[in-house]
């Protein structure tokens, strides 16, 4: 299997600690996002969004983040990071489904108001894009730190995919300026989940950036 990413994307992060969780052999090739390589006809072939991650098996293409992690777990040691038992399959998919609805939106523009408008010389912050987005910070944080008041993981347990998910967008909650200091549970799942080896590994391709 091979895997189209770029190492600034978070989502290729969580796909990466995915692969090296599962003892999956994958082979990588970096997309130019800066420099819009994702826009050309050749790419756009395989993912018409324009977007990494995909993944490639064989004759077999996926796109989307979800999917991909769902599909790798299918492909690694039975019931390792999706478990087999449907009510907890439901639930890693509904916190995978709340990621993408909820948490990954409101992380995006943090990181795209506090980082990327400076990385990419798009100005300064805006105000008021900025204090719009505080109170569904706030509304979702305390979704996830409640959540996680009793258990080390959100789903049967043990990590599943839904924590990989959940954590891809706060590998930049500190040089985007994300205030979590008021959500102990989910900073204490967020320290276990960057401890661990394969996200560590797959973290660590990530560009350095100051705060």
């Amino acid at each position: 299997m091979k895997a189209l990413i770029h190492p600034a994307s978070p989502n290729c992060v969580a796909v990466l600690a995915a692969a090296r969780e599962l003892e999956i052999e994958l082979a990588t090739e970096v997309v130019d996002l800066f420099g819009q390589a994702n826009l050309d006809p050749e790419f756009l072939k395989i993912n018409p969004n324009g977007l990494v991650p995909v993944l490639l098996d064989n004759d077999f293409v996926l796109w989307e983040t979800t999917a991909i992690l769902q599909y790798l777990a299918s492909q690694g040691r039975l019931e390792s990071l999706l478990p087999l038992d449907e009510r907890t399959r439901a639930d890693v998919t509904r916190w995978q489904a709340w990621n993408i609805a909820h948490w990954q939106p409101v992380l995006q523009t943090f990181i795209f108001e506090n980082l990327f408008k400076r990385l990419r010389g798009l100005g300064s912050p805006d105000p008021q894009i900025l204090a719009g987005a505080v109170p569904r910070l706030i509304k979702h944080a305390r979704v996830l730190n409640t959540a996680l008041t009793d258990r080390e993981w959100l789903c049967a347990g043990r990590l599943t995919v839904a924590d990989l998910a959940v954590g891809a967008y706060l590998v930049y909650a500190e040089p985007a300026a994300i205030a979590l200091g008021d959500y102990p549970h989910l900073l204490d799942w967020w320290s276990r989940l960057r401890r661990r080896p394969a996200w560590s590994a797959a973290e660590a391709g990530l560009p350095k950036l100051d705060a």
